[in-house]
């Protein structure tokens, strides 16, 4: 796999994990009317009858915060670091750290559909619901694909160089 296309693929994941703090995870509504959506920063409500106060505090969604933004970060650092990568070592280094941040992404997922999926409406008495533009949820998935597949180009690169140095 080139270069070109590991670094691409990375710094496509870092985009995709940014999209999150524009586009809700997941929505809900209530038998009164009022909509919840669930963002990576907090949650938003669109009320339909007054004096509806959210159950949750500002704090409530601080780990999907933390976690999103430790992916998008180490996401950016990979995708820049890939192309000044010209020793072995550099790029061992770099696919530990892209295993580092699969893992990471994994708990972001783990997070969202273990917790946030189902706490969430607990209080409020509502199901989620998946209807556009709340899909935001599945790209944590396609985000892990991504690095996934950049990650595995990233050791076949490093499996070749390590063969051609044994030829030598």
């Amino acid at each position: 796999m080139k270069q070109r296309l590991q670094s691409f693929l990375f710094f496509l994941s870092a985009l995709l994990t940014g999209v999150l703090f524009f586009m809700p995870m997941v929505s809900y509504l209530d038998e009164y009317g009022t909509y919840y959506k669930l963002f990576v920063y907090g949650i938003n409500t669109v009320s339909l009858a007054q004096g509806v106060e959210l159950p949750f505090s500002s704090i409530y969604t601080l780990p999907l915060l933390i976690l999103a933004v430790v992916v998008i970060l180490i996401n950016f650092y990979i995708s820049f670091s890939i192309f000044r990568a010209v020793k072995l070592q550099q790029f061992v280094r770099l696919f530990k750290i892209s295993r580092m941040n699969i893992a990471v992404n994994g708990v972001l997922i783990a997070t969202l559909f273990v917790y946030y999926l189902m706490k969430t409406g607990a209080p409020i008495a509502a199901a989620p619901s998946f209807r556009w533009p709340s899909w935001g949820i599945f790209i944590p998935l396609v985000t892990m694909i991504m690095m996934l597949i950049a990650s595995s180009g990233l050791k076949k690169d490093i499996d070749k160089v390590r063969s051609i140095d044994r030829i030598r």
